[in-house]
C-alpha cells in the first residue's frame, strides 16, 4: 500500500517528469552494480524518483570506515552485506518497491548474460577497473544500455554506453597499474610501495597457487615447503620464514657489492630475536591517533608477521594453495603490512602504519561524500534520457558525458558536459576485436602464463579459452597440468612454441562468461626490456590498450571539447550583441 508521503512525492515527481516519462520510470527494470559510496546515493535517488523494480549486486560487507560517507549504513550494520542493508534502507523510502539484493561478485557465473538480459538498463556504481570491464562486456553482449560512473576524490564522471552508438568503457585505454622493475622489487627497494609490492607477491607465493610469473618465484621452494606437510606448527613456520626472508636472504643481498655504494649502503639482516628487542615506545604525536594510524614497533611487526602465518596454517589450512591477496582480508593485510615493514627495516626505509599500508597496497584514494552525491544524481538524470531513447538512435537522445571537476578560480563550474563519442574502431572489445601482444620468447612463455598474466591480467578476460587453428589449446577449467587435462588433450605447462605457434600466429580468445571474443596476434620480440616488462609480454598500441594511442585519443577529445566550448561562447557573445542592439 502506498503511503501518503510516497503518494505526495510521486505527485511532485510526476509534475516534473510528466505522465508518460513517469510511467516509463515505474515500469523500468534496473540492475545496480555496487552498493558503496556512489551506490548508496544512487539507490536512494532511484526510489525517490519513482523506480520500483531494482536489483542490486555487491560483494562487500560493511566496515566501520564506510560509515562516514555511505549514509545508508549504521554501526549496527558492520559486517553485514552492503547490498542487503542498502536494499532494506531504501525500501523504507518506498515500501511498495521491489528491491532484490544479491550478496556476491558480479563476475560470478550466476550474473552472466541471461541475468543481464532481464533488465532494461544497467547502472554501475563500482570502484574497480576489473569489474567495470566485465560489466561493460556483458552489457555489450546482451545489448543493454550501461550507465557508467566513478569518482576520485573531488573528481567524477558519468557517461552512457550503448552498443554501436557510443564508446564502450574500453574504447580508451585506462591507466594501468604501475609496474616496477624486477630488480627494484627483488633486491633494491627505495620506497614503501616497493616493499608492499614485494609483500603482496610474497603472500601469493606462500599461500596461493603456483605461478612462475610471480616476481619472487626464485623463493618458491623455500616458501612453499610447508604446504605439502599434513601437520604444520604455524608459529614455527612463521619464525622459519622470517629467518629466511629478513635475515638469510638479506645477508645474501648485502654481499652483492656491485649494488651498493656510499650513498646507498647494503641492507641490514634482522633476526627474529633482534626484532623482539626493538620495542619502541609510542611518541606524543601518536596519542590522538587510532591504533591503525600508528606505526607499530619493529617487535610488533615481527610478532604480527608470525601470528599471521600461524593463522593461515591454523584457521585457513584448507585455503592454502588457493588464496590471493585482498586488502579487505584482515589476515592477508596483516601479513603484507608486517612483511613490508620488516623489509623497510632491512633497507632503512621509514615504516608505515597499517592505515597507510592498506591505502597503498589497495590503491585507495580517499572518497569525498559530496562528489559521490553529485555523481549519483547525474546518473539518474542520464538514466532518464536513456530510457526516453530506448528503441531510437542515440544521436536523438539528450544523454551526455558529464565530468565533475574541482572548481577553479578562472572557471567556477563544477560540471562540464560533453557529447557522447562514437565507438573507437580500433577498440579490441567493441571495434576491431583484435589485440596485439609482443612476447620476449615463445619458447619460455607457457600457455597458462599467457592466459593469466596477459589475457586475464592485462586484457581483462574472466575465464578465457584459447584456440589455435580451430583447436582448443587452453581451457580455464584445466588451468593446471594433470591427468584430467591430458585426457582433454590440454597441457597448460606447454610453451607457445610447443603448441606450434610462431611469431605472427593468430590465437582466438573466447570468454563465454562475458560473451566476448577477440583475435590475439602474437609477435616475438627477444629484446623486450626485462625491467619494464617483467612478465615477458607487452600489449601493443593498436590493440586499444597502448598508452600513446590513449594519449592521442584523449588529446583529440580535449580539442573537440575546447572547440565546442569556444563555438558556444561565440554564439552566446553574438546573442548578447544582438540583445544590446535591440535594447539600444
Amino acid at each position: 500500500m502506498v503511503s501518503e508521503v510516497t503518494a505526495a512525492g510521486d505527485a511532485a515527481v510526476k509534475a516534473v517528469l510528466g505522465e508518460e516519462r513517469f510511467a516509463t520510470v515505474q515500469n523500468s527494470k534496473l540492475l545496480v552494480v555496487g552498493a558503496g559510496g556512489i551506490g548508496c546515493e544512487l539507490l536512494k535517488n532511484l526510489v525517490l524518483t519513482g523506480f520500483r523494480n531494482i536489483e542490486v549486486v555487491d560483494l562487500d560487507t560493511i566496515d566501520v570506515s564506510n560509515l562516514n560517507r555511505q549514509f545508508l549504513f549504521r554501526r549496527i550494520h558492520v559486517d553485514r552485506p552492503k547490498s542487503v542493508v542498502a536494499a532494506e534502507a531504501v525500501r523504507q523510502f518506498r515500501p511498495e518497491a521491489e528491491i532484490i539484493s544479491h550478496h556476491g561478485n558480479v563476475k560470478d557465473a550466476e550474473f552472466g548474460l541471461e541475468f543481464i538480459a532481464k533488465f532494461d538498463v544497467v547502472v554501475n556504481a563500482l570502484d574497480n577497473l576489473e569489474a567495470r570491464r566485465h560489466v561493460n562486456r556483458l552489457c555489450l553482449a546482451a545489448e543493454k544500455p550501461l550507465l557508467e560512473a566513478g569518482s576520485t576524490g573531488h573528481l567524477g564522471q558519468v557517461t552512457v554506453i550503448r552498443k554501436g552508438d557510443t564508446e564502450c568503457f574500453e574504447c580508451q585505454a585506462k591507466p594501468s597499474q604501475k609496474v616496477y622493475p624486477y630488480c627494484t622489487i627483488r633486491s633494491t627497494p627505495e620506497k614503501p610501495v616497493h616493499c608492499l609490492t614485494w609483500a603482496k607477491n610474497l603472500f601469493d607465493l606462500c599461500f596461493g597457487p603456483e605461478d612462475e610469473s610471480n616476481l619472487l618465484a626464485d623463493l618458491a621452494a623455500d616458501m612453499r615447503k610447508f604446504q605439502a606437510q599434513e601437520s604444520v606448527d604455524g608459529e614455527d613456520a612463521g619464525k622459519r620464514i622470517f629467518a629466511h626472508l629478513f635475515e638469510e636472504d638479506i645477508r645474501k643481498q648485502a654481499e652483492l657489492e656491485d649494488l651498493w655504494s656510499d650513498q646507498r649502503p647494503p641492507p641490514g639482516p634482522l633476526s627474529y630475536e633482534e626484532a623482539l628487542k626493538k620495542n619502541e615506545c609510542p611518541t606524543d604525536a601518536d596519542k590522538d591517533k587510532l591504533e591503525t594510524q600508528k606505526v607499530p614497533s619493529v617487535a610488533g611487526d615481527a610478532k604480527g608477521f608470525v601470528a599471521s602465518v600461524a593463522k593461515m596454517y591454523g584457521e585457513r589450512r584448507d585455503l592454502i594453495g588457493q588464496s590471493s591477496f585482498s586488502k579487505d582480508d584482515p589476515i592477508a593485510m596483516d601479513f603484507v603490512h608486517c612483511a613490508a615493514n620488516l623489509r623497510m627495516q632491512n633497507y632503512r626505509i621509514p615504516r608505515l602504519s597499517r592505515w597507510d599500508a592498506q591505502s597503498i597496497a589497495g590503491s585507495i584514494i580517499p572518497a569525498v561524500a559530496s562528489t559521490n552525491a553529485i555523481v549519483a544524481g547525474l546518473e539518474v538524470v542520464q538514466l532518464l534520457h536513456v530510457l526516453q531513447s530506448l528503441g531510437k538512435p542515440m544521436k536523438e537522445s539528450r544523454a551526455r558525458t558529464v565530468w565533475v571537476r574541482f572548481p577553479e578560480p578562472s572557471r567556477k563550474k563544477i560540471l562540464q558536459p560533453s557529447s557522447l563519442h562514437s565507438p573507437n574502431p580500433d577498440c579490441f572489445v567493441c571495434g576491431s576485436r583484435t589485440a596485439r601482444v609482443a612476447l620476449r620468447s615463445l619458447e619460455d612463455c607457457k600457455i597458462a602464463a599467457l592466459a593469466k598474466g596477459c589475457i586475464q591480467g592485462r586484457l581483462g578476460a574472466h575465464k578465457p579459452a584459447l584456440y589455435a587453428n580451430g583447436s582448443c589449446i587452453f581451457d580455464p577449467e584445466y588451468p593446471e597440468p594433470g591427468p584430467e587435462a591430458e585426457e582433454e588433450g590440454l597441457h597448460p605447462d606447454w610453451s607457445l612454441a610447443q603448441w606450434g605457434l610462431s611469431s605472427g600466429s593468430l590465437l582466438q580468445v573466447e570468454d563465454e562468461g562475458q560473451g566476448w571474443s577477440i583475435n590475439l596476434a602474437i609477435r616475438e620480440e627477444p629484446d623486450l626490456d626485462e625491467q619494464l616488462f617483467p612478465g615477458g609480454f607487452k600489449v601493443e598500441a593498436g590493440a586499444g590498450a597502448g598508452e600513446e594511442a590513449a594519449k592521442d585519443l584523449a588529446e583529440k577529445k580535449r580539442k573537440a571539447e575546447a572547440d565546442a566550448q569556444e563555438a558556444s561562447a561565440a554564439k552566446k557573445a553574438a546573442l548578447d550583441a544582438n540583445t544590446v542592439a535591440l535594447d539600444d
